[in-house]
């Protein structure tokens, strides 16, 4: 299962608009430092202080569960609900919970793959794969989970002149890689290269379909491939407590972290 994006005819409106209305759905206090990620089912996967949560759609927690043994958790993939991918770059893991927060199985540790050092991972929409993105190799691998076996699909280092990968991620159906100045490749989801785009260097960036989503302080922009300005996308400054760290678009509905809170916002239909 894969994450659902805005589709085409939703976007329309809100690249047509100058200002687009939202409701808040519900916020809550969090860490500057916690990690999360939303299911396809408008459920929040949260990691701070060595626990995780599950959040349900409206934001009431669900479950709670302590996760010391896995050490410190730099990234959580939760487009599969079932299957949900913790990835430890300190430990240099991979380990998968369930829906209901349980350990499944071993995890796997990439050394045994012969990663030198993975930078980022990602769920794959194909059965039983991750992505994983070898850093002092500059090499993307589709991992085959029920064999442990890699297969190399790019020499990112041949092919572009990218910095420093501090992400990798797979949304509606391609592999984005970002880098520490916000360039950005993307891929097909068998790892075939489409194209690369340079963009403001150190803003928070989200990818929807051939646009870039980009956060100024409190407020978001939408921008083409070329880093131009297309619209305004939400304004936050009588809303958000901080500037924004960290966003996702998931459905109709927009995610947004702060320094303290991550907040949930629904875009309203366009009113004639």
């Amino acid at each position: 299962m894969h994450r659902i994006l805005f589709s085409f005819l939703l976007l329309l409106p809100i690249l047509g608009h100058s200002q687009q209305a939202w409701k808040e759905l519900w916020h809550l206090d969090i860490d500057s430092t916690a990690i999360w990620d939303i299911d396809p089912f408008h459920q929040s996967i949260i990691y701070q202080n060595q626990n995780i949560q599950k959040r349900d759609a409206k934001g009431v927690i669900m479950l709670q569960e302590s996760i010391k043994s896995l050490g410190n958790i730099q990234k959580i993939d939760a487009q599969n609900p079932l299957k949900i991918v913790l990835f430890s770059e300190d430990q240099q893991s991979v380990c998968f919970l369930d829906n209901a927060l349980a350990l499944q199985g071993d995890c796997i540790y990439l050394s045994d793959l012969n990663v030198s050092l993975a930078a980022s991972v990602s769920a794959s929409i194909q059965t039983d794969r991750i992505w994983i993105y070898d850093e002092p190799n500059s090499k993307i691998e589709l991992i085959t989970l029920r064999n442990s076996q890699g297969q190399l699909v790019q020499n990112v280092k041949g092919l572009l002149n990218m910095k420093s990968i501090v992400n990798m991620q797979e949304i509606d159906n391609r592999l984005y890689l970002f880098d520490e100045i916000n360039q950005v490749a993307w891929f097909d989801q068998f790892g075939n290269f489409i194209d690369v785009a340079t963009l403001t260097p150190y803003k928070p960036i989200y990818p929807i379909q051939d646009y870039f989503l980009i956060a100024e302080g409190k407020n978001i922009q939408t921008v083409n491939l070329d880093s131009e300005f297309v619209s305004f996308f939400f304004a936050g400054d009588s809303i958000l407590d901080s500037k924004i760290l960290k966003m996702e678009v998931s459905g109709d509905r927009l995610y947004v972290q702060t320094q303290s809170r991550l907040y949930c916002f629904r875009i309203l239909p366009p009113t004639n």
